[in-house]
């Protein structure tokens, strides 16, 4: 389970991505990135698919965060800076998206010197391993409804086809990353942590290095600006062992964005 800590905010400049499966680049040259490289002739005859770049894709999302398409009725709250200020929007038939903070989740089978490590997180891989927040991308949603109301106001991913390894879209300023739904917000009553249920903005160290975020469990992270965008139902889970979730992911990017493109009407 997510244990949320209060940290020192410390501003690292140039916070390199690491390259297992480098992150998309937000703009007008990503197109390329998303066209196969080879084509046969009679798909070449074929009419093409259309390729939306990331920048598209994060314009189209914002423009459809609208009152209209909120899911949640009550605010969910950043967990970084607390404010009751983050709201889920449907983007899409089974899109979700919200915009919030990023706080560095270092659980799971991966060694790390934060105090507050915790050896589980709520998912495991595809051979039952914890996931490895150094190596795995994932983000992080509540636990359960805080209100204990069915249906749930605030966004309750168990009421949304959402399950464990669900992908989505991740983006901060000028990348695009592929993520899995790897853990999970409690409320609990622990001395370090302000955990609720009710958060919404964390994901794991591999999340915040390929975005360009700082990843320390205790000193790093991002107040605001992190859109994530969950793809629900099953064929939108990722299937893989801690070594190969993350390339498994970012080989979802393409046909996410261009999905969620059209989805919208780009």
């Amino acid at each position: 389970m997510s244990s949320t800590r209060t940290r020192t905010r410390l501003a690292v400049a140039g916070a390199a991505a690491l390259a297992l499966a480098a992150p998309f680049a937000v703009r007008d040259a990503d197109a390329a990135t998303t066209q196969a490289a080879v084509k046969t002739d009679a798909a070449a005859a074929a009419p093409a698919a259309a390729s939306y770049t990331a920048a598209e894709v994060l314009a189209g999302v914002k423009k459809n965060m609208t009152s209209s398409k909120k899911v949640n009725s009550k605010p969910h709250i950043n967990t970084m800076t607390r404010a009751k200020n983050v709201n889920v929007y449907q983007v899409a038939s089974g899109v979700y998206a919200y915009t919030s903070s990023l706080a560095v989740d270092d659980d799971g089978s991966d060694p790390d010197p934060d105090p507050d490590h915790q050896g589980e997180t709520t998912f495991q891989d595809s051979n039952g391993k914890q996931l490895a927040a150094h190596h795995v991308p994932f983000y992080v949603l509540g636990d359960d409804c805080w209100d204990r109301k069915s249906p749930c106001p605030h966004f309750f991913y168990k009421e949304h086809n959402i399950k464990g390894r669900q992908f989505a879209l991740m983006f901060y300023k000028s990348k695009c990353i592929g993520a899995i739904f790897g853990d999970t917000q409690t409320g609990n009553d622990q001395t370090t942590s302000d955990n609720d249920s009710r958060e919404l903005g964390e994901a794991s160290v591999k999340s915040a290095s390929l975005l360009g975020i700082p990843s320390s469990g205790t000193t790093g992270g991002v107040d605001n600006g992190v859109t994530v965008v969950i793809f629900s139902g099953s064929s939108w889970v990722v299937n893989g062992s801690n070594s190969k979730l993350s390339d498994n992911a970012q080989a979802l990017v393409s046909k996410a964005l261009n999905s969620l493109g059209s989805s919208m009407g780009l």
